[in-house]
C-alpha cells in the first residue's frame, strides 16, 4: 500500500478499518495491485470499520469516508480534475484546476471498478453498482449504477 501526504496534506484512518493492497487479498483485484492514499495538500479522513480493496483515493481538497463504508476493488475517488480543461491554462503552469470535496456517508457501498469524481456526496447506506462513474450527489438509501450513474431504486429501511 502506498500512503503519501505532502507537507500540508493529512490522512486519518479510523479503528477497525481494513485496507487490502495486493492481488491475493482480494481475488477480484486484477488490474490495480495496491491501494494508494494520496493527500497532495488535501485531507483524507476514513472512518471506523471501513473496507477498501486495491483502490486509489487522491485528495487536493477534502475526502471524507464515514463509518461502515465498503469501497470495492479497483475504485478511484478524486476530489480534483488534476488539469484545467483549457489548453491555455495547462500551458501556463496548469492554473485554474477545479477541486471540490467528496463525502461518502456511513453505510454506503461503492461497487468494484467505480469512479467517484470531485464534488460528490454519496448518501447514507446507498449502493453504487460496479463499474459506475458518479458525477453528482446520490441521496440516502438508493441504488445507482452506470456511466454516468443513474437511479435504479430506493430500498426499504428495516
Amino acid at each position: 500500500m502506498r500512503i503519501s501526504s505532502s507537507t500540508f496534506g493529512k490522512i486519518r484512518i479510523g479503528k477497525g478499518t481494513t485496507i487490502n493492497s495486493c492481488w491475493y487479498s482480494n481475488k477480484a483485484g486484477g488490474g490495480q495491485k495496491k491501494t494508494s492514499l494520496i493527500a497532495e495538500g488535501g485531507e483524507i479522513s476514513i472512518g471506523k470499520n471501513v473496507g477498501i480493496s486495491n483502490s486509489t483515493i487522491y485528495s487536493r481538497k477534502n475526502i471524507i469516508i464515514e463509518d461502515n463504508v465498503m469501497v470495492g476493488v479497483n475504485c478511484v475517488i478524486y476530489d480534483t480534475d488534476f488539469h484545467s480543461i483549457y489548453i491555455e491554462d495547462r500551458l501556463n503552469e496548469n492554473i485554474n484546476i477545479i477541486d471540490k470535496p467528496v463525502r461518502i456517508k456511513s453505510g454506503a457501498w461503492i461497487g468494484g471498478h467505480s469512479i467517484i469524481l470531485k464534488g460528490v456526496t454519496i448518501g447514507k447506506n446507498s449502493v453504487i453498482g460496479a463499474g459506475s462513474i458518479v458525477t453528482h450527489d446520490i441521496p440516502d438509501n438508493e441504488v445507482w449504477a452506470g456511466n454516468p450513474a443513474k437511479y435504479i431504486k430506493k430500498f426499504k429501511i428495516y
